[in-house]
């Protein structure tokens, strides 16, 4: 028997991670996470080397698969059935202060994650940079400090400092797992630590990002 998450648990989750004190290009960061881990899984099934970066684009299918799997805000088979939806893309972290309240539009896979990792380049902080001559372009993950990734991602001034504002990590677990029958991947009705795990897991998340950006109390 399928088992999904109630609308209300998703609708209470993504009113938290709207609100929380965090840039929402959190979410385009989170999207290159896991392109990396969709790249490597496909390197591994072909046989050949891991890949170290992420390369964007529309023919891209690790990218374009982690931007549909993060930011749509309606299941694949409903997307890929309907060209009719407005916005189909949505990036929940901290949303209500982006002047789109964090939609996006069909156009967001060629223009959307890529474009906003492009704009960080001329930042000495930037926590993704550009592989040099690539073509199409390709990005590396860089290993930050807990410290250099707050100053990135969280908001100046008092939020910085406030843990209870950031975003939690069991919010962002619900949100990866808004659309999975949670009986085929739990075999039941899961903890918060479970599937605060898989999201970890799944994305790729180290000990620092979870650290700097996430309340963690589970």
């Amino acid at each position: 028997m399928s088992l999904f998450l109630s609308q209300q648990v998703l609708m209470d989750s993504v009113k938290r991670l709207s609100t929380a004190a965090v840039a929402t290009s959190l979410s385009d960061y989170i999207i290159f996470k896991r392109a990396l881990i969709n790249t490597q899984r496909s390197a591994a099934n072909k046989n050949t080397s891991q890949k170290d970066s992420v390369v964007t684009g529309t023919k891209s299918r690790p990218f374009i698969q982690a931007v549909k799997e993060f930011t749509l805000r309606i299941p694949i088979e409903e997307f890929q059935t309907n060209d009719e939806i407005k916005n189909p893309y949505y990036l929940p972290f901290g949303s209500r202060r982006d002047k789109t309240l964090g939609y996006r539009t069909n156009k967001f896979p060629s223009n959307g994650s890529s474009d906003t990792v492009s704009r960080w380049q001329s930042r000495h902080d930037k926590p993704i940079e550009l592989v040099p001559n690539s073509s199409p372009k390709a990005y590396r993950i860089l290993s930050l400090t807990k410290d250099e990734l707050r100053k990135f991602f969280l908001l100046k001034g008092e939020a910085r400092n406030s843990v209870a504002k950031k975003p939690s990590v069991v919010d962002a677990a619900i949100w990866w797992l808004r659309f999975r029958d949670l009986e085929n991947v739990f075999k039941g009705e899961p903890t918060s630590a479970e599937m605060t795990n898989l999201f970890i897991y799944e994305i790729g998340i180290n000990e620092f990002e979870l650290s700097a950006l996430f309340l963690t109390n589970i």
